[in-house]
């Protein structure tokens, strides 16, 4: 089916409108805008270039390609749902029946909550926390690798390793999740047919968007209060060769995570069909990154543990706290499986790597 002009301009004006109320619904919205310490290079700035480019330059493209998804555009969907809502001439039961959705508007509103929500904290965690660190970290590393020969010559080659790794490892991780966010902000922030993140379709069943918000911010605010703590990051260890473990299996689980999500690349998308990737580690179990997410609630909840000063109960509600949190990934697989299940590819994918999380086991 042809593009036609007027299908362009519909596309281009409803997406100008659909952005710009979002834009504007962040910019006032104080639960990401709270821990923004330098307005000037906040993540609202970022995403404002963005929109201003796009009012610029997306009308020339999409006159230029005439891409075959303007046909489908989400938000014409969106402002056509709205524009229903306001028409005139109708009783109180047809006003009340026109604001159900259909499946195709349950799809276009998830999926712009999706890129949303995902894309905005993505890009919040970069603009707010890991690039402001990246001097630092560079800074730190460079003078800790310097020193390094200093730590073998005191301490032999394995020694000297190790205590830089100790002394290090949080920067490691550092850079791991610095990556892993620019990768997720990218890939909600855009879709496009050559970028191959064309989102077919996404979860609308309201348990399978919980089970995935409710582990990010702000929606874990109210997660933790619900569960037991969920350590982000790594509580000291007083015992050098436990910590050194604990620290080396954090940056490991964590390093696969990260090549997970690049073999995904802009198709890194949640709740959203994002095609078939059989390259390593998905040739070995089918969800590596939620796999080593779970490795690494465990290994977050090791020092509480370790600290001792916790009693029987304390453990308890730890260990359910813990299994909780595990649970929350399980579910998240299992209800993106829900989506990707309904491709014939992925089927054939399933039958190859049979196993969810751990070969030969689950």
């Amino acid at each position: 089916m042809e593009v036609t002009d007027k299908n362009i301009l519909k596309h281009y004006l409803s997406s100008i409108l659909v952005y710009g109320i979002v834009l504007l619904i962040l910019f006032v919205s104080p639960l990401f805008n709270q821990n923004i310490e330098n307005p000037w290079t906040s993540y609202f700035v970022v995403l404002l270039i963005y929109y201003i480019l796009y009012v610029i330059f997306a009308y020339p493209i999409f006159k230029k390609f005439r891409p075959q998804s303007i046909l489908d555009s989400r938000n014409v969907v969106i402002i056509d749902y709205f524009k229903r809502q306001f028409a005139k001439g109708r009783n109180i039961e047809q006003k009340l029946f026109e604001m159900n959705l259909n499946e195709n508007e349950k799809q276009a509103f998830v999926i712009l909550f999706i890129k949303t929500f995902f894309g905005v904290y993505s890009l919040n965690l970069l603009c707010n926390k890991f690039l402001p660190q990246m001097s630092y970290n560079f800074d730190f590393l460079s003078e800790m690798f310097s020193q390094s020969a200093q730590y073998m010559e005191m301490n032999g080659i394995w020694g000297g390793i190790l205590q830089f790794i100790d002394d290090t490892a949080d920067m490691w991780l550092s850079f791991v999740f610095t990556i892993t966010a620019f990768v997720f902000a990218f890939s909600y922030l855009t879709e496009a047919d050559f970028l191959k993140n064309r989102i077919k379709y996404a979860d609308t069943t309201p348990l399978g968007i919980l089970s995935c918000i409710m582990c990010f911010y702000p929606f874990i605010l109210i997660s933790e209060r619900l569960l037991p703590v969920n350590m982000q990051e790594l509580v000291p260890i007083d015992g050098l060769h436990v910590r050194l473990t604990v620290y080396i299996l954090a940056i490991f689980v964590n390093f696969i995570s990260m090549v997970a999500i690049l073999r995904l690349g802009t198709k890194s998308g949640n709740l959203t069909n994002r095609g078939i990737v059989t390259g390593f580690p998905y040739n070995i179990i089918r969800h590596p990154d939620y796999a080593m997410q779970i490795c690494y609630i465990i290994l977050t909840f090791i020092p509480l543990y370790l600290a001792g000063d916790l009693n029987v109960l304390g453990d308890i509600v730890l260990t359910v706290g813990m299994i909780l949190w595990i649970g929350v990934y399980v579910l998240r697989a299992i209800t993106e499986e829900r989506n990707l299940i309904k491709d014939d590819e992925y089927k054939k994918y399933c039958q190859k790597v049979k196993y969810r999380f751990i070969p030969k086991v689950y």
